[in-house]
């Protein structure tokens, strides 16, 4: 899905911007909406807002942690990860509001690429990774660096050797490096949005590697030194700010060389890309950023804002969220006209997501699903037989197992009457896993099967003259025990009312 959603962007920086924030976000059903996230730097409520407008769209139900930074999104699960204040890793969940540590024991060197990998190094100097659904871990020959998650989900171990530095590919969760290169030593290191390239930027120029297999492009000679890097969405162009001369270097990816030089007033010091490729933010100073347009390689506008590693952005809209003064405020790139303002939001952290998260779910997707009928029938068993039954081996030279469905079953039989004045009938209920043939086989799966820590056992019935063998366990008082206990087996189960 993010790669799809590149692409789109892509596609989006072919067509004109648009500056009118009136028209609605949301009904843009093609693309995921844009969500500017508020987090409490110093611990408390976050918020969510629709891109261009000040009204919350979600709050969350937890408080959050003091936060430090934010590292990626991850629009899958709809998780933000982060870095609280004290270096420990964390994962907002922005479906239940809740936020919790990703872990428990001290690392460091943390970044992702997709929020829901978070790769760190630990005390004892291993690599770890951090998902949802566990860690994993990996001690390599020297101490890296620093890390670079790849949007492939390998990961580049940067260390440095002498004056150069050495790159290991891993691709957890195998534990061996495939891949290695070697760069000259560098101060500034640019990946693309894609995650098929990546650049180091020192005193030799600028070096880039190919992330498939770390092939070595020719390295590009600068004017100076780089005081930051960038590059355009689809990688085609790296914008590089010199050190010391108030221009920037436009490096073409193909050609390998220079393909322009923008000249500014001043030298720039920091750069961000817009990330629908239509403008390149240079920091000119302690409060003043410059509005680079990419189609024609020209300063448009000067913009008075600090400059974090949060802020400011630009909107899907052309707008940009600056720091002015102790609030965030959304003005447009040319025309400077201010369209939302955030009251004391230089105090907090800020991030841009995309993501539908947040739409209305359809009415029909909480519609229970409903059958036309039973499903316990001796066709459905005879499906369930044939696959259930693969996991239990035959004995050793005997016949293959008769896995043939048998013939459709009778309907069953009315309830028998209940006695005047006993009352309603008692209703019990029976899990089932499997209605076979072959009576040897019934018990062999039996054997393998526990339900609340008891065995389950084998019930024989017929069906128009054939036997047919049921693993059945209970009864229940309710379908919803029978239920609940076949979920815990963690087996293909169904339900039927009436005592085994």
């Amino acid at each position: 899905m993010r790669r799809t959603l590149v692409l789109a962007l892509l596609l989006s920086a072919c067509s004109p911007p648009v500056h009118d924030v009136g028209v609605s976000t949301a009904g843009a059903s093609a693309g995921p909406d844009a969500i500017l996230v508020r987090l409490p730097s110093d611990g408390g409520t976050a918020h969510a807002y629709r891109w261009g407008s000040d009204s919350a769209l979600w709050t969350s139900a937890a408080r959050v942690p003091r936060l430090a930074r934010v590292l990626a999104f991850d629009d899958d699960q709809g998780s933000l990860a982060y870095v609280d204040g004290r270096g420990t890793p964390g994962r907002l969940d922005l479906r239940i509001g809740s936020a919790e540590p990703a872990t428990t024991t001290a690392i460091r060197s943390l970044a992702s690429d997709d929020g829901w990998a978070i790769y760190g190094l630990t005390s004892g100097r291993e690599v770890s990774r951090l998902t949802p659904s566990g860690a994993w871990t990996f001690k390599p020959e020297r101490e890296p660096q620093s890390l670079m998650p790849v949007a492939d989900g390998s990961l580049i171990l940067v260390s440095p050797e002498g004056r150069r530095l050495r790159l290991n590919r891993i691709h957890p969760p195998e534990p061996r490096v495939t891949d290695t290169a070697s760069v000259p030593e560098a101060t500034v290191q640019v990946q693309t949005a894609l995650g098929d390239r990546v650049y180091f930027l020192g005193d030799s120029g600028l070096a880039g590697v190919r992330v498939r297999d770390l092939a070595r492009t020719r390295t590009v000679r600068l004017p100076s030194a780089a005081a930051d890097a960038v590059a355009t969405p689809s990688g085609d162009r790296i914008f590089v700010a010199l050190k010391g001369r108030k221009s920037i270097a436009v490096i073409d990816r193909y050609a390998e060389t220079i393909e322009r030089t923008i000249d500014l007033p001043t030298t720039a010091t920091a750069l961000r890309m817009d990330p629908d490729g239509r403008y390149v933010l240079a920091r000119a100073g302690a409060d003043s950023v410059r509005v680079i347009a990419l189609g024609t390689a020209r300063v448009i506008s000067t913009l008075r804002s600090a400059w974090r590693d949060d802020l400011p952005l630009v909107g899907p809209d052309g707008s940009i969220a600056l720091l002015q003064d102790a609030d965030v405020v959304l003005v447009d790139a040319e025309t400077r006209k201010q369209h939302v303002r955030f009251a004391g939001g230089m105090a907090d952290l800020w991030t841009l997501v995309r993501w539908n998260g947040f739409r209305p779910r359809a009415a029909g997707l909480d519609e229970p699903v409903r059958f036309a009928a039973d499903s316990d029938s001796v066709a459905t068993q005879a499906a369930v037989d044939s696959g259930l039954a693969a996991r239990v081996a035959p004995a050793p030279g005997a016949a293959p197992p008769d896995v043939r469905a048998p013939e459709p079953a009778a309907p069953p039989a009315a309830p028998a009457e209940t006695p005047r004045g006993t009352g309603a009938p008692r209703r019990t209920f029976t899990l089932s896993f499997a209605a076979m043939l072959s009576e040897a086989r019934a018990n062999a799966l039996a054997a393998t099967i526990r339900v609340e820590g008891r065995p389950v056992r084998v019930v024989p019935e017929t069906r128009d003259g054939v036997p047919i063998y049921r693993v059945v366990y209970g009864p229940f008082s309710s379908r919803e025990e029978a239920d609940r206990a076949g979920r815990q087996s963690g087996l293909p189960y169904w339900v039927f009312e009436g005592a085994p």
